[in-house]
């Protein structure tokens, strides 16, 4: 039986789905020299310092300089026959929807076919290797961030039941993928002088090179060493949940609009926006004056004074222009499935989406010119006062 996390399970609801909720990722190392011998590791706590010595401390991880931490868990044996995993992205996800864990609970399996999947690999006689970059890490191998790391890992692995190896890469060097350093350190290494068998062997990873995808490491990866390469749509099915926030999200340019990833997809990420401006002009009290709508978002006086329910409107439809800003794919009728994916993006935002796609515009900008032309930027907002001497003319 599985060891339990060593706190309470949380709920989804307990984190917070913040536009500030991104956090930093985390990462390992890599080197020719043979597995070390147990030595007391670094102590972890206060200030992290550089380690330039390789050793394993007494949770059993190992540091081989300058950037690779590692672990074997259940007694692996050697083995020609490889499966080998990325980790987040492809056999875990966030919990919290940040696009890096928050803490070592901040997990949730891609879907709920990984387990079983890596399981039956193991019965098929594979051994189990996740290879990881955890740039977030980078030398502080004795810090907050790679205990955040290692305590997370061995959480996940605790929820299989099946032997495995993790090697993590924590800077921009060799060890680090598309780089092959922690697939030739875990040959020479850590599995018992065996030469893994490339054609019976794979990888699976998510960062594939496709449009939407954030890279193409894992990808290259596999192609470096010869391996079969697989994306976890094809290995484990449909992932299930929302996808992690993307990084940049909120982006500005220099005059403080949204930088859109692609422009076909500006008008809808404008209109979304309107529709966030216009709610926190809504809910702000009568003494708002003259102020441009736009500005009702950020001038601290009308931010207190503005409705609950608006101002978490306006927040949650900026947010949305946010998300879609970040997508690098064309957004369309066809591709709403995976557009519903994305963080922040509700039943609600789909179908706004998809009647803007349709009609060009959304109901509730009603007196809004064209907003119809994708690429295009939306109007420019009138004031309240503005607005209201127009019914006189």
């Amino acid at each position: 039986m599985p060891p339990k996390r060593n706190a309470a399970k949380r709920k989804e609801s307990d984190f917070d789905f913040g536009d500030d909720s991104l956090s930093e990722d985390v990462p390992l190392d890599d080197s020719e020299d043979e597995k070390p011998k147990k030595k007391k590791g670094p102590a972890a706590g206060g200030r992290a310092k550089k380690v330039t010595e390789a050793y394993t401390d007494e949770n059993d991880w190992s540091f081989q300089p300058p950037s690779l931490l590692y672990k074997s868990y259940n007694d692996p044996e050697p083995n020609d026959k490889i499966a080998a995993f990325d980790l987040d992205g492809t056999l875990v996800n966030t919990k919290s929807g940040a696009q890096f864990p928050r803490d070592d609970l901040d997990f949730k399996w891609y879907n709920k076919n990984v387990a079983d999947k890596l399981q039956s690999y193991h019965e098929q006689g594979y051994k189990i290797v996740i290879f990881s970059n955890q740039n977030g890490i980078k030398s502080a191998i004795t810090g907050k961030a790679a205990e955040k790391l290692k305590g997370r890992v061995d959480l996940i692995v605790a929820e299989l039941n099946c032997p495995v190896q993790v090697f993590a890469a924590t800077l921009e060097d060799n060890f680090r993928k598309p780089a092959s350093g922690m697939w030739e350190y875990f040959c020479r290494n850590c599995n018992g002088g065996v030469r893994p068998n490339l054609a019976s062997s794979f990888f699976v990873g998510d960062a594939a090179g496709r449009p939407a995808d954030f890279a193409s490491s894992d990808k290259e990866f596999a192609e470096a060493i010869g391996l079969p390469f697989r994306v976890p749509e094809d290995e484990f099915g449909e992932m299930e949940g929302k996808r992690s926030l993307p990084a940049g999200l909120m982006k500005q340019g220099e005059g403080g609009e949204l930088v859109v990833a692609n422009p076909d997809n500006a008008g809808l990420v404008h209109a979304f926006k309107q529709v966030a401006d216009n709610a926190f002009a809504e809910g702000a009290t009568e003494d708002a004056g003259d102020f441009l709508w736009a500005d009702v978002a950020t001038a601290p006086g009308l931010r207190a004074a503005a409705d609950p329910k608006a101002k978490f409107k306006g927040s949650a439809n900026k947010k949305v222009a946010g998300v879609l800003a970040s997508y690098p794919i064309t957004i369309t009728l066809n591709n709403l499935k995976e557009v519903g994916k994305l963080q922040g993006v509700g039943k609600g935002s789909i179908a706004k989406i998809k009647e803007f796609l349709e009609t060009g515009t959304l109901a509730e900008l009603e007196g809004v010119d064209d907003l119809a032309g994708m690429g295009r930027a939306a109007p420019e907002l009138k004031s309240r006062g503005a607005d209201a001497a127009d019914k006189f003319m």
